[in-house]
């Protein structure tokens, strides 16, 4: 496989924009939400726009982008709100040919035995689902992890795929892609299920390299990458790679090490030939790491196809 487009998180440091904004949920009004969301929806278009001027086109949007939209007590009607704006995105990424996603954090737990979380687990997930088939409705997706094992991985996943399959809406099920962590599921525990959702797989490199079956992390890569690229269907795959910090096994470094890179390269190469793959690069310093990478993808700033500038940024 060759690799089409590279990737970072919801912050570009070299322009100073998040797509995070946020504020105290004491202060949660419509007003409130208006304001800190259209800080948000500008960063993001200036985001894209600096990356089309990179030959940057995978970006993943930070999960506050309208903060609290899956608080019980939320009461906006952001997609109206900001049709303007959702369009504008939209538009551009789609002329670009540019890929968006997003990530609920650590607390959407879809395989929560407890009801509460449960619920705010699947309001999370449908916002988040409804943004991402507003912005990128042919590629979009939004990534989760398994969750807890809560003390019976086996049931913790046969949990997982039953609120998958009662809970959530078929455009929330039609979004949602599951990767390995790096603490307890393992690829082959989300290789189970994929078969009991049909959800396509993330497979995170240092998640593995970390929690894996096995003495060897690296034993049948590229068979297991192979397998990973099948639950896509036809679709572009997409993998997270990240190097981990000095004295670490899981945390981000600030850069990515040019050997994994070129190792996964490698792998991928020996699958699937001619056929494309998108990768997230996880790493602290986010834009600065991806251009930090040799890669052939990369060429001096280019010029903004006409109209651009009119599509995104401003």
């Amino acid at each position: 496989m060759k690799l089409r487009h590279i990737g970072y998180a919801c912050i570009n440091i070299q322009i100073e924009r998040t797509t995070n904004r946020t504020f105290r949920l004491a202060k949660l009004s419509d007003d409130q939400v208006i304001q800190t969301a259209a800080l948000n929806f500008a960063a993001l278009q200036e985001i894209l726009k600096w990356n089309l001027q990179h030959g940057i086109r995978l970006f993943r949007i930070g999960s506050s982008i309208v903060p609290f939209a899956s608080h019980q007590n939320f009461s906006l009607d952001w997609v109206s709100a900001f049709s303007g704006e959702l369009a504008t995105i939209r538009q551009y990424a789609q002329q670009n040919s540019m890929r968006l996603s997003m990530h609920p954090g650590q607390y959407t737990v879809l395989n929560s035995p407890n009801p509460k979380t449960l619920a705010d687990s699947v309001r999370e997930i449908e916002w988040q689902a409804r943004l991402i088939s507003e912005v990128d409705p042919e590629q979009g997706v939004i990534v989760l992890h398994i969750g807890g094992a809560y003390g019976d991985k086996g049931k913790a996943i046969d949990r997982f795929a039953e609120n998958f399959h009662h809970y959530l809406s078929d455009n929330a099920r039609s979004r949602l892609v599951i990767e390995n962590d790096d603490v307890t599921f393992t690829l082959d525990d989300v290789f189970s299920l994929h078969e009991m959702t049909g959800c396509p797989i993330i497979f995170d490199i240092l998640h593995h390299k970390a929690n894996h079956y096995g003495d060897d992390w690296t034993e049948e890569m590229v068979p297991k990458l192979d397998r990973v690229v099948s639950t896509w269907k036809g679709k572009v795959p997409k993998i997270h790679l990240s190097s981990p910090k000095e004295g670490s096994r899981t945390s981000h470094a600030d850069y990515i090490e040019q050997n994994d890179f070129e190792e996964l390269l490698n792998w991928m190469e020996q699958i699937r030939p001619g056929e494309p793959f998108d990768l997230m690069i996880e790493a602290k310093l986010k834009d600065k790491a991806v251009q930090a990478l040799s890669c052939e993808l990369f060429s001096p700033v280019i010029p903004l196809p006409e109209g651009a500038s009119a599509g995104a940024g401003g």
